[in-house]
């Protein structure tokens, strides 16, 4: 660990305004933003296909992602060492092992690889991926094994997600398999999470801590099933290739998901705020955590299954 925290010292060390903002930039490449946009991007204007099956692979990556970090539970290297500077502490929540940006590039970057098999796309991966991971460290959220853990696991994830279900035409009875683990898995997080914590005083914050991200990730792969189910029964939308409809596909998109994001977010801490929570609230925090997984369910639905019934109403 120390030859670890040497790297991030020295990346620091070399820190001035230019080098903050340029790694500030990269690690974007594994945030919520660009991984909506490459994935509405995708299933709403290229291929719809492709798109299902990359966004399925991406989720439940970053499922898998959230349920390490529990079992790691490693803290971050700002945690660890004074001297490092978390640069941005708004995308640093949570457990370091595995990095959750890299592991999210990875997948998403090598799974358009996978799906497009374009040699041009497996450079871009490379690349990206790359610059996430280092951008992860400078900013001081990230060791090295975090990075490199999250990068590989992506990479794995994506060439047996492709393997998979890249070529079946019926995913149905998949889904429901993924849907039934995902309701499992949340409630075995909050029971384990509740048994392990309530002790004297339960420590409604580290309750928390400790299923916030797992439950918007479980919220994504059950959002995205039920997504599925409504566009399929109710839109069936069609690809085209008009490039200023398919631009305004997408940025409208993004806006929808993430106004719904912004709105069910202040409408659901007015009922329970994980950033008012005091000890002895187990209720609240189960509550709060559960506000996560259903703000994150709903964005997703909305995202696949109700916002391109707007395509043919609007005719883009």
């Amino acid at each position: 660990m120390e030859f670890e925290l040497q790297i991030i010292r020295w990346l620091q060390s070399i820190r001035n305004a230019f080098l903050d903002n340029l790694f500030e930039f990269f690690t974007l490449f594994g945030e919520e933003l660009v991984v909506i946009a490459v994935l509405g991007g995708i299933y709403w204007c290229v291929n719809k296909k492709v798109g299902e099956r990359l966004a399925i692979t991406v989720f439940i990556s970053l499922g898998i992602n959230s349920l390490l970090k529990i079992i790691f539970m490693r803290p971050r290297p700002f945690m660890a060492d004074d001297s490092i500077i978390n640069l941005r502490p708004e995308t640093s929540g949570g457990y370091s092992m595995p990095s959750g940006h890299a592991q999210s590039a990875s997948t998403v970057f090598f799974g358009l690889y996978q799906f497009f098999k374009k040699r041009y796309l497996l450079i871009v991966a490379i690349v990206i991926t790359v610059l996430v991971a280092i951008s992860r460290m400078y900013i001081g959220v990230h060791y090295l094994s975090d990075v490199l853990v999250g990068g590989l696991l992506g990479i794995l994830i994506a060439y047996l997600m492709y393997r998979w279900i890249g070529k079946k035409e019926n995913l149905a009875k998949i889904y429901l398999y993924i849907f039934i683990i995902a309701i499992v898995a949340l409630l075995f997080t909050y029971g384990y999470n509740f048994i392990t914590l309530n002790k004297e005083v339960f420590e409604s914050s580290q309750y928390y801590f400790n299923t916030e991200a797992i439950s918007k990730m479980l919220g994504t792969l059950v959002g995205f099933v039920i997504g599925v189910k409504i566009e399929k029964q109710y839109v069936n939308f069609e690809n085209h290739t008009i490039i200023w409809k398919n631009a305004v596909r997408v940025i409208l998109g993004i806006g929808i998901i993430f106004l719904t994001r912004i709105v069910f977010k202040e409408i659901f801490h007015l009922i329970a705020n994980p950033e008012q929570l005091v000890d002895d609230q187990p209720f609240l925090s189960i509550l709060a955590s559960f506000f996560d997984f259903l703000r994150y369910v709903i964005m997703v639905v909305v995202g696949i299954g109700i916002y391109p019934m707007l395509f043919k109403k609007i005719k883009i």
